[in-house]
């Protein structure tokens, strides 16, 4: 966690309100010697404030170029305030000064802005410098007045436990305001995948209509080339092609048709899935090996009909990665472990770039290929399964896959 230095961050206004109490010191010191009439020892105290307003520059001139500062900067800085109030206050009356009171705010600032083990050492720095006020400075000067003795161990006793109660429930509140927040901003993030996803996916819905009316017509013309020139080459080799358009067309609308039955899907065994993506793939990419091994007996997952079009985006991607490099081996390993279900699936390619690797599949990114949006659309639907997508480069070279997906009736 870092702090940013800026007049609306904690750092900023630590500062400002450093600024505004050297002035209000000053200004107190100077109406108590001149108005009050009370005996201070000016000499350590303008010295005690002199250093102050030095460090206060010094912290100016260091952080004036800074975007953003550590914890363990901004609790050197709250130590420090409750070092100089301890040392100042010890010249004026220690623990039966008014304003020993301020020793808390570092502790509350601290709860505010750091984490808790920082918060910790905060106070117990400015309980240990009250300590000291009330030991070695105000017991001597009050020894002889039982009562001013009880009233001031009162006051020290009332200190800590302002501590104690003051720090644990700032500490609480900001933990949960912290966790509202990321809750928040999880919830945006959320919403703006789905509304990349709707969008992608009525661009998909019209380009598949478009394409319809042209691949019948096609086939139409085919059918009466096969008619007129039976045994010519190029017409026995259009026949595939063809064919297998209308058989993705007809895949397409299969899925639409699944999605618009909400809370109907079934469990899929695993053996099903790996050979579904073993029969695409032999279609699709002829010339990659898929060596698919199941470690485990073959469990069942819950079903979406985006799964397996999911699941083979990340083979796919694993073919294309290949084909960059020359290579023609993707491994595939199923396991059950823990109540879920593992497909690990390795190629051998270039890998990913590190700085897009944290964010591809979860938002659109460029990629070699696009924009991820393949893995935006398989991350999606891990996770509308309580799933997860995992992909981390390996050292001998390749890209690693990782889909966790739960087990039906896996407790």
């Amino acid at each position: 966690m870092v702090i940013a230095f800026s007049p609306q961050s904690a750092l900023g206004q630590l500062l400002l309100l450093r600024s505004i109490a050297i002035v209000l010191q000053l200004i107190l010191v100077i109406i108590s010697i001149l108005l009050l009439d009370k005996d201070i020892p000016h000499r350590p105290v303008f010295t005690i404030i002199a250093l102050e307003s030095v460090f206060q520059l010094f912290s100016i001139f260091i952080y004036r170029r800074s975007r953003e500062i550590s914890e363990r900067a901004m609790t050197l800085q709250l130590v420090a305030d409750v070092l100089f109030l301890s040392v100042l206050l010890s010249f004026l009356g220690g623990a039966s000064n008014a304003f020993v009171s301020l020793l808390l705010l570092p502790c509350i600032i601290a709860a505010v802005t750091v984490s808790i083990g920082y918060v910790l050492f905060v106070s117990a720095s400015a309980l240990s410098a009250y300590g000291y006020l009330y030991v070695a400075v105000t017991m001597p000067m009050h020894h002889h007045g039982m009562h001013m003795g009880e009233h001031l161990l009162g006051m020290f006793v009332n200190f800590v436990f302002m501590v104690v109660v003051t720090v644990g429930v700032v500490a609480l509140l900001v933990k949960r305001i912290r966790e509202r927040e990321a809750l928040l901003a999880k919830t945006r993030e959320k919403q703006l995948q789905q509304e990349q996803l709707l969008a992608l996916g009525s661009a998909a819905a019209q380009v598949t209509h478009q394409l319809a009316t042209p691949i019948a017509h096609l086939s139409l013309l085919l059918e009466e080339l096969q008619e007129d020139y039976p045994n010519h080459p190029a017409v026995k080799e259009m026949v595939a092609p063809i064919s297998q358009c209308r058989t993705q067309l007809d895949g397409f609308r299969d899925q639409t048709e699944l999605l618009k039955l909400k809370g109907q899907s079934q469990a899929q065994p695993t053996d099903y899935i790996l050979s579904q993506l073993e029969e695409l793939m032999a279609l699709q990419y002829p010339k990659q090996t898929i060596d698919i091994v199941e470690q485990t007996t073959p469990v069942s997952i819950q079903g979406d009909p985006m799964l397996i079009p999911s699941l083979l985006n990340l083979v796919v991607n694993a073919a294309k990665a290949n084909e960059r490099t020359g290579m023609t081996q993707i491994d595939l390993r199923a396991f059950s472990k823990n109540g879920f279900w593992y497909l690990t699936i390795k190629d051998q390619g270039r890998g990913i770039a590190q700085q897009k690797l944290d964010t591809i599949g979860k938002s659109v990114v460029d990629s070699d290929s696009g924009f991820g949006m393949a893995l935006l659309l398989t991350h999606a639907t891990l996770e509308r399964i309580q799933g997860e997508l995992k992909l981390e480069n390996l050292a001998q070279g390749g890209v690693l896959s990782t889909a966790k997906l739960p087990i039906v009736g896996a407790e």
